[in-house]
């Protein structure tokens, strides 16, 4: 043993260590030295998602990239002088997980406005509205979030007015607690030009919906679906204060992402007139980006066409050298099941007593519309992010696929197709044949008992065969998960959890779930020759964990805890220094 310790320490003169030591090998790491490019990781329980080789010993790292991967004693032949050894103690390390789906920049801006209760009554939003008063006494535009649009319509009988009352001397928006709705006070109604549809008896801008008062038809201050941005984008115009604000809420996000082991996402936000782009472009430039980003560009109903497509050809980008990239388009073809505004094949149950035109649900662009976008959106580059809650809804985006298949010349681009709260059996299998991915959100309160309960009252026995995730995955559908945080959980762990023991459903290996957040991900976002496994050639974005999670219960899967993130090699999030 003298000898083996006098000899490496001859080849290695940088040594480091970090846990406890277990072995013939790690018997002779006593020493930490400065930091290096290049290091060594053992004593760890390596799953790599690969197929090669699922699991290892040991992986070689040199400057950011996946040099080795193999045993201990493998690896240990290859050192080089100046490599650290970096001892894990026994932890689980994995590929970083990727997020398809989320709102990081947005979650960061609801850590920072008035935050409101979900259901609440007159005296609760009084008492809340009054407290944070005080915090935004200087800016032109009062902002809020976190309220239940049907539930707020339920307690409060004139929003707006009520909303007056609180803030009479400049306009006020809540953001719900979904993105599908706002409640304005008059001055903002009258900002954004919603007061005239005062007198048009209904009628509704593109893509949104104004609410009026069931008995006298007055206009009640709440506006659901894309009605909503134009008051967003008056309230958080692209000014330098709001840019800067954009730009510190996504820090925020970030330490997030980071502290959950998240080492790639796709922002599925992308309002571009609000600057959040430029706030993206800068956390980049500035190095203060901790993830690779493959974010989308919202589209807008309401924008004309060849003026929108310019738009979008201007802001794209797409060099795979970058952490950051914007070639994701995000198209709403429909709203959401709660507030039956799913577009559904079926109407929904006569019990809502919905107008005519509304009875089996709600689409924002025309047929012929949403075709031509995502025809010249494909030309241009883009891979299409389709928002579909009802079936009617995943049936249009596959047949928008399908005609832009027919206008332009084959290319090997994915779309993909979120949420589906319902698919109907004659679409399953169009999924593969357009060679569409689906992207599943399945948190506990996506999927629990509580909710199916609360959408039958929508859609009926329909309720019963929420997000068939399981079974499209049997019909050889490819498949994403991703958090829709913050609207949803945020941590990944909590999400293999949920997938793993729901109550209908559920996936039975775990390793094929850890699939659908990593390697999966990366192969939808065009970078799986870069990330998703734990392979040769591959960037060193990992993620520590202080437990294997493929040798523990299921049910506590999700009380796990993330020790380091790496991207690219460099420690993002080491709360412990295991990597410093």
């Amino acid at each position: 043993m003298k000898q083996i310790k006098t000899m490496l320490s001859r080849m290695i003169p940088t040594v480091k260590t970090v846990g406890f030591s277990v072995g013939l090998i790690s018997a002779f790491l006593a020493q930490s030295h400065a930091s290096s490019d290049d290091y060594l990781i053992l004593n760890a329980q390596i799953y790599t998602v690969d197929k090669k080789m699922p699991w290892a010993e040991a992986v070689l790292v040199e400057d950011g990239v996946i040099a080795a991967v193999g045993t201990e004693k493998q690896l240990f032949d290859m050192l080089q002088a100046g490599t650290e050894v970096i001892d894990l103690g026994g932890r689980m390390l994995l590929p970083g997980f990727q997020d398809p789906h989320l709102h990081a920049l947005e979650a960061g801006i609801n850590e920072t406005v008035c935050f409101l209760s979900a259901e609440g009554a007159e005296e609760v939003y009084r008492q809340e509205i009054a407290y944070c008063l005080d915090d935004q006494r200087d800016v032109s535009w009062f902002i809020g979030a976190g309220v239940s649009m049907p539930a707020l319509l339920g307690t409060v009988e004139s929003p707006m007015a009520f909303l007056d009352r609180l803030i009479p001397d400049r306009p006020a928006v809540i953001l719900d607690n979904l993105g599908h709705g706002a409640w304005a006070n008059t001055k903002a109604m009258q900002a954004v030009g919603y007061l005239d549809f005062q007198e048009t008896p209904g009628e509704n801008p593109p893509g949104g919906l104004i609410d009026r008062d069931p008995v006298s038809g007055r206009l009640t201050g709440v506006v659901f679906e894309n009605a909503q941005q134009k008051l967003r984008n008056a309230a958080l115009p692209p000014t330098k204060g709001n840019v800067n604000f954009a730009y510190e809420s996504l820090l925020q996000a970030l330490d997030l992402l980071a502290e959950n082991g998240i080492t790639t996402v796709s922002d599925a936000g992308g309002y571009w007139p609000r600057g959040h782009q430029e706030a993206w472009i800068r956390a980049e430039e500035e190095n203060l980006l901790t993830v690779r980003a493959s974010n989308a560009l919202y589209l807008y109903p309401d924008l004309p066409f060849e003026e929108q497509i310019a738009e979008f050809q201007k802001r794209y980008s797409n060099d795979p050298e970058k952490l950051l990239r914007f070639n994701q388009a995000k198209i709403y073809v429909d709203g959401i099941l709660s507030q039956a505004t799913g577009a559904l094949y079926q109407p929904y149950e006569a019990s809502l007593d919905l107008p005519k035109d509304l009875q089996r649900g709600f689409l924002y662009f025309q047929e012929e519309t949403l075709f031509d976008y995502v025809s010249a959106l494909k030309q241009l580059g883009f891979q299409v992010h389709f928002h579909a809650t009802g079936d009617r809804g995943v049936g249009l985006a596959l047949d928008a696929v399908a005609q832009a298949k027919k206008v332009n010349s084959p290319t090997d681009i994915q779309h993909r197709i979120t949420h589906l709260y319902l698919v109907d059996k004659k679409d399953v299998s169009r999924f593969r044949e357009l060679n569409v991915i689906t992207d599943f959100q399945l948190a506990p309160s996506s999927t629990n008992s509580d909710t199916k309960r609360y959408l039958a009252g929508f859609i009926g026995q329909r309720a019963e065969g929420l997000m068939p995730a399981r079974k499209l995955y049997e019909a050889g559908v490819e498949m994403v998960l991703s958090s829709d945080w913050d609207a949803e959980e945020l941590s990944p762990l909590m999400k293999i959890e949920a997938v793993l023991t729901q109550r209908d459903g559920a996936f039975d290996r775990v390793e094929t779930v850890i699939e659908m957040m990593t390697l999966n991900v990366a192969k939808l976002l065009q970078h799986e020759d870069k990330t998703g496994s734990i392979e040769p050639g591959k960037l060193a974005d990992f993620v520590v964990l202080d437990r294997n999670i493929l040798d523990i219960p299921i049910d506590e899967i999700g009380a796990v805890n993330v020790e380091a993130t790496l991207l690219g090699g460099e420690p993002v999030y080491d709360p412990e220094g295991l990597f410093k």
